[in-house]
């Protein structure tokens, strides 16, 4: 983890094999205005969603969370030939998204830079005061091991700061793409 998102966004933009021109791009407009605009971010999702409906597919739905983070909805499988033309385009459609989500994440679900996800997570639920103060890392740890929560992960802003930190659930009533 970098000691500053300026450190962080100059590691992605030095990193030609990852990053993208486009990220790049956008990265170097981050790092100039303190971060991800919204408008960057909200762009780049369109891009991504625009790439996938240009190359066939039905609807892409993106899940907005409270906090304003995207996530696309999960799919309903076809035929390994589809799964396999679907993933290569995803790939495809996703290489201008990775590096500006992952800091556009990290300024909304870790702006303090924590390395431990957990410790992130909890953070995050405390600054939109989701959690009481007491709530720590350790027990929502011990509750992601057992299975067993005292908070709703199924509450949207909830969801929300665990998308921020890279970790992602689906539910019963959560849409899905219907792809083919």
């Amino acid at each position: 983890m970098a000691g500053s998102l300026d450190e962080y966004i100059d590691a992605l933009i030095a990193d030609t094999e990852w990053t993208t021109e486009y990220e790049r791009e956008v990265l170097e407009r981050a790092k100039a205005n303190g971060g991800v605009s919204v408008t960057d971010y909200e762009q780049t999702w369109s891009r991504y969603k625009q790439c996938m409906l240009d190359k066939g597919y039905k609807e892409i739905i993106l899940i907005k969370y409270p906090n304003g983070l995207y996530h696309e909805a999960p799919y309903q499988e076809g035929t390994a030939r589809q799964m396999a033309k679907h993933d290569k385009d995803m790939q495809t459609c996703m290489a201008d998204v990775g590096a500006v989500a992952q800091v556009y994440q990290m300024q909304i679900g870790n702006p303090t830079l924590f390395s431990d996800k957990n410790e992130a997570i909890v953070d995050c639920f405390r600054r939109n005061n989701l959690v009481p103060l007491t709530y720590t890392a350790q027990q929502y740890a011990q509750e992601r091991a057992e299975g067993e929560y005292t908070i709703d992960r199924q509450d949207m802003e909830i969801r929300g700061c665990e998308v921020a930190n890279g970790l992602f659930a689906s539910y019963v009533d959560d849409p899905v793409e219907q792809l083919w």
